[in-house]
This record gives C-alpha cells, structure tokens and sequence, in this order.
C-alpha cells in the first residue's frame, strides 16, 4: 500500500515539475525499477519547437540521490524527437536567462547512456537560409552536467559520442543548395559521404539575380573524412584543429558569365584570407584524391564558353594554419598539385606562401608536356576569338610574388605553331589580322620555337583573384617567349 502511495506522489510530483516546462500528454513512473517515461511531449519557447513521441529514463539510482545529493540514471532514450528551430534576434535575453536558470540549478546529474533515435531538425537562420536534416539518431556514453557546465557554450561533459545525420539539405545562399547523403561524428573523426552543392538557377536564369559576375558552381563529393579532430569553442574565437582532411573523388564544375558587370571589389590572397579568418585553424595536411575540375567563361554571347578541365587531379597540401602567427618557425603552407590538363597533357605545379607573412610572398613553379593544339583552342577560340595551330612540347615556369606583383622565369618548346584571328561570332578566320598575328610569332629555323624568357614585374589587379594574377605571370611568359614585340 505504502509502495502505491509514493509512486502517485512521485507520479504528481513529476507531472507538477513537467507542466512547468512543457506539455505532454501522460507521465508512468515505476519506482521499483527507478524509471519514468513520458508521452508526446511538447516544447515550444524563443523560436524552439520541439516534440517527440515519448522520452524514457531508467535505471534511477535512489542511493546517489539520498547519500551524495546526485541524479545518476542508466539509460535516458528520446524517441522520433521533431526539433524545429527559428533564428532569434534576441541572444542577449536567451543569454541572461541561460544564466539565471543555471545559477539556480544546484545538482549534479550523470546519465551512463543517452539515446535519440529517428529524429528529424530543421533550423531556419534567416529568410533564405534553413538547414533540414530527414533523420538523426545521438549516442552519449557518461553525459554529465552542473552548475558549472551550464555556464560553458556546450552545456555538459561525456567520454564518448555518435552522432548519425542522413539526407542533410542546406541553402547556402541565393545560388547554391548544399546536401549531404550522409555524416556520422564522433570525438575522434567525421566522415561526410555524398555531398552535392548545386545551382539554385541555370545558366540562363542566374545572371538576372546577381548584382556583379559571379561564378555558378556545380560539386559532387563522394567522400571527406577529417581524422584527429578538435573543435573548441571559446568566448575569445573558436579553434579547429585536425591532423588529416581527405576529399576523395571529386566533380567540380564552375561557370562564369563575363558579359555581367565586372565585380570590382578587393580580393585577398590566399594567404591573407587564412590570416584573417576568425577562427583559428590548425590542419597538418589535406588531401584531394582523384578530382575532375572544369571552369567555363562565357565573354561573347555570339559564342560558346571557353573551357578548361583538368582530369585525375590530386593535391597534397600541408601545415594550413592561421596560429600562433608570430612564432619564429611558423610552417610554410606547401601544396602539390598533379593533374591531366584537358585530359592530355600531364601537369605538375609546386606552390607555396606563409600565411604570417603581411606582404603575402608566394612562389609558384611547375610544368606541363605535349599540349595539342585542341586543347588550347578548347578556351581560346569561343573566349578570345583566337585559334591556334601547332603544338606545345614543353612548358615551365617558375614565380615568386606578393600581393602587388610578382616576376619569374618561363619556358616554352613549341613547333608549327600559328595564329588565326577569328570572325566575331564565326569559325571562319580573318585573313589579314591572322597574317599580321603570325608575322609576331617568333621563329626557329630548327624547332620553330624553344626558348626561356625572365618575366619583370608583372602587376597584380586586386580586383581579380589569385588564379587570374598566376595566369597573367603566364600570359606575359607566353608573349616575351612567342611574340616578337
């Protein structure tokens, strides 16, 4: 009798604590087993929706409670929880009430193992921006909270975690949708598996939603494992540390519309970018396995895009970070890069920059071998209304630049090789301009062309990224090797 009595006091007791905070439609509590299961129930406060089909809690152990003043429970299991939340302005308010209620909670609680399972979140951040994920389970070894881990931006301790998204979808802006087949997180290591960013508008259809060109993008991930990683959130900026990044088998696709206004605002270099990133970074390497990348740039709407790709492009990158900038052996960032320029010529390019240097040195050296005279004309005839003829044997270079200009060293072998000036809008050439175009093209008499020219001072617009200003060192090579004035 004495039994029946105290479990519908506890039953009342948790009921009258519960409806403080939410709604729910039924409370069981068995106090033999020391376990409690409430159904359906509801949250809902500042933006935050949240519900669930029945949240169980088992195993509560009456001797921690009465003797050391502790809440420990075996297992807490929060079944098909619904989480639906809206960004609010009022962080300030959410902040101070955070604190209130945490300076008013005095226990300490442990829970051996916690369990969502099947739940679904959508979280809108703004007008455009919302992140939805289709499934989601959460698996917590030795959660423990208390006055003090209430007050830290992540609310508790654990030894161990799993957290399994699938189907994630995100706006990443008026553009681009991001999504993920798959995430699985733990302590240690994240493994993201088929991650698709794609356009928002066509081709056609986007240049009428951007106020400046800008580049369309299309990229399927088949996987990217980050290994040895540590995530720390602190007041003063956060930190991201790992010791390997792989992104394996990649299809990339970029798409420019030159026939927009030109976006003239200033673009950083690599290096400055990382130096100025608000979140400290700290990446030993990175590495990028069997990747296709192609950019297309439209210029003349009488034409095609020009285009280029690189097939079988790996990357090794090494010491990406932006700590500790002012210590005498800070790292320089070395990447090498081995592709199949338009599927053909093997290409191969050494790069390099410290991201604590504030003039943003780089240099910049590689080569490329037995480039045919279609994969040139791939870019140059739809882009420039040029088209070659010839081959390229060989060609070298080698840069060193800041963010003002940069100077260097190319070579180039080259035989048969020709000019034609094409027609605007046709493939049929301009007799004349071609004629005056190929009377600048230096000769040999033995191999038509081999030669290796010092490049002065080319400078950089900073208007214009990187690529463009490595591709302008290239261009002044090309003219002082090929070009006869």
């Amino acid at each position: 009798m004495a039994y029946f009595i105290l479990q519908s006091l506890a039953e009342s007791k948790i009921e009258s604590f519960l409806q403080k905070e939410i709604e729910f439609k039924e409370v069981d509590v068995n106090l033999w087993k020391g376990s409690v299961k409430v159904f359906q129930p509801k949250f809902n406060r500042d933006g935050k929706n949240i519900q669930t089909e029945k949240i169980s809690a088992s195993g509560f152990s009456y001797y921690d409670y009465l003797v050391d003043k502790k809440i420990v429970v075996d297992e807490l299991i929060i079944h098909q929880p619904v989480i639906e939340i809206v960004s609010s302005n009022s962080s300030k308010d959410s902040t101070s009430t955070k604190k209130s209620k945490s300076s008013k909670f005095k226990k300490d609680v442990v829970v051996k193992n916690v369990k969502l399972e099947d739940g679904k979140l959508s979280f809108q951040q703004d007008t455009l921006r919302k992140l939805k994920v289709e499934n989601f389970s959460v698996q917590i070894d030795s959660l423990g909270l208390n006055e003090n881990t209430l007050k830290q931006k992540v609310p508790f301790q654990y030894k161990n975690f799993l957290v399994s998204l699938s189907r994630l979808d995100y706006t990443v802006n008026e553009l681009q949708d991001i999504a993920v087949e798959h995430l699985e997180l733990t302590p240690s290591q994240v493994e993201f598996t088929q991650i698709d960013l794609k356009p928002r508008f066509s081709r056609q259809d986007y240049v009428e939603v951007i106020p400046y060109e800008k580049d369309l993008m299309n990229l399927k991930l088949k996987k990217l494992n980050i290994e040895d990683y540590d995530f720390v959130l602190n007041d003063s900026g956060n930190e991201f540390d790992a010791k390997k990044v792989v992104l394996d088998s990649i299809y990339f696709t970029i798409y420019r519309d030159k026939t927009v206004k030109d976006d003239t605002r200033k673009k950083n270099l690599y290096s400055k970018m990382l130096r100025n990133l608000k979140l400290k970074l700290s990446i030993d390497s990175v590495k990028i396995k069997r990747a296709y990348i192609e950019y297309e740039e439209l210029i003349q709407k009488s034409r095609p895009p020009g285009k280029l790709f690189f097939e079988d492009l790996n990357v090794d990158i090494a010491h990406v970070t932006n700590k500790n900038l002012g210590r005498e052996d800070f790292p320089e960032t070395k990447i090498s890069i081995q592709s199949q320029f338009m599927g053909k010529s093997p290409i191969q390019v050494d790069w390099g920059f410290k991201v604590n240097n504030p003039n943003d040195v780089f240099t910049i050296s590689g080569s490329s071998h037995n480039i045919p005279q279609e994969s040139i004309n791939s870019f140059f005839v739809p882009a420039m209304s040029i088209k070659t003829q010839g081959e390229v044997n060989d060609l070298y270079f080698n840069f060193r630049g800041n963010s003002v200009q940069a100077s260097g060293d190319l070579g180039i072998d080259y035989e048969n090789f020709k000019i034609e000036v094409l027609k605007k809008g046709s493939s049929e050439k301009k007799g004349f301009m071609s004629f005056l175009a190929n009377l600048a093209v230096k000769k040999n008499s033995k191999k038509n062309g081999s030669t290796e020219k010092h490049v002065d001072a080319v400078e950089r617009d900073p208007t214009k990224s990187f690529w463009n200003y490595f591709w302008v060192c290239i261009e002044a090579g090309l003219r002082k090797s090929i070009i006869v004035f």
